[in-house]
């Protein structure tokens, strides 16, 4: 069996590399390609026009894996959240290519607000509001835990696709999360689970490999919200929910430096407390480079995602120290 496993990974990663660059012409040819906003980074206008919604192909590729491999109902949640955050995604970027900007934020906020509640019932059926709760261990957290569950992942979602705005930075930190949740599900003996959750990790990884500074193509909404959904169902269907904003932190240290911005500036009348958020534009004005930016915040995301590992087993997944 876990031989297999590694084939059906290691499969899904050579898929990946070798769908991408014709995909990314079917991008091309859909003209399905960048638009930089004026208000951004001025070294960003040159990346108009390179090909977006890959992460759609991410997101079908890890459908046709766990079909082909699995055919089961065991990581049906964390397909069907890259579907639908592409779906949501998809309809984004293709409003932004054709009108020159995506869609309104209220119509997107309640798309992917029916699309977080509608996952988020749905694991009850996985048992998924059983989860880590450090230093108690492991708790059944009943309705709350459903819709903490919803709330995750419209919050991981919206982050996701706010750190979507240095190459490679969005799904490099997606990597080591995923691979956490694929080894979360294999300590409770959830083989099917952990399998799709590596198996997405594999693909993202894939893509990783076109994304690249300088990216020869970005995911685009659809894939930041795919990722962002997915990632929030494994973790809460792995036990890992509560430990969550720890696992995705850059996400959260990207979305919380918009809010932070925000509220700094009509506090004090117009000052700023970054150079430009999110985050990663306040970094890269500073100087750094997007490999710099990028070395950084993966290797954040790789300590925190061992760091969750361990704190989970220690609080009592699968029978650890309670």
């Amino acid at each position: 069996m876990p031989r297999v496993n590694g084939l059906v990974v290691a499969g899904a990663f050579v898929g990946g590399v070798v769908v991408y660059p014709p995909a990314i012409g079917g991008l091309r040819r859909l003209g399905l390609l960048q638009r930089e906003r004026t208000d951004g980074p001025r070294s960003h206008l040159i990346k108009a026009g390179t090909p977006t919604a890959g992460g759609l192909v991410f997101a079908a590729l890890l459908a046709l894996v766990w079909a082909a491999a699995l055919r089961g109902g065991d990581g049906a949640e964390v397909v069907g959240a890259g579907l639908l955050g592409a779906a949501v995604g998809l309809l984004d970027d293709w409003t932004k290519v054709r009108r020159g900007e995506g869609l309104r934020v209220l119509p997107k906020f309640v798309l992917l607000a029916v699309c977080a509640a509608g996952l988020a019932l749905g694991l009850q059926t996985t048992h998924a509001s059983v989860e880590v709760i450090p230093g108690l261990g492991m708790r059944d957290l009943g309705v709350g835990g459903i819709a903490l569950a919803a709330l995750a992942m419209l919050a991981t979602s919206n982050a996701a696709n706010l750190t979507d705005g240095v190459d490679g930075l969005a799904a490099g930190c997606a990597v080591p999360a995923l691979a956490v949740c694929g080894a979360a599900a294999a300590l409770e003996h959830h083989a099917g689970l952990a399998l799709t959750c590596w198996a997405g990790a594999a693909l993202v990884l894939s893509f990783l490999c076109f994304n690249l500074p300088p990216a020869r193509v970005f995911m685009g909404d659809a894939g930041s919200l795919a990722l962002g959904l997915i990632l929030a169902s494994a973790a809460a269907e792995t036990g890992l929910l509560v430990l969550l904003p720890l696992l995705a932190l850059v996400y959260v240290a990207e979305a919380g430096s918009v809010m932070a911005q925000v509220g700094y500036f009509k506090l004090t009348g117009g000052r700023r407390l970054l150079r430009m958020s999110p985050l990663h534009h306040h970094l890269e004005l500073g100087g750094l480079s997007e490999w710099a930016i990028d070395l950084r915040l993966w290797t954040i995301s790789v300590v925190t995602a061992a760091l969750v590992l361990g704190w989970a087993v220690w609080s009592g997944l699968a029978g650890g120290h309670g």
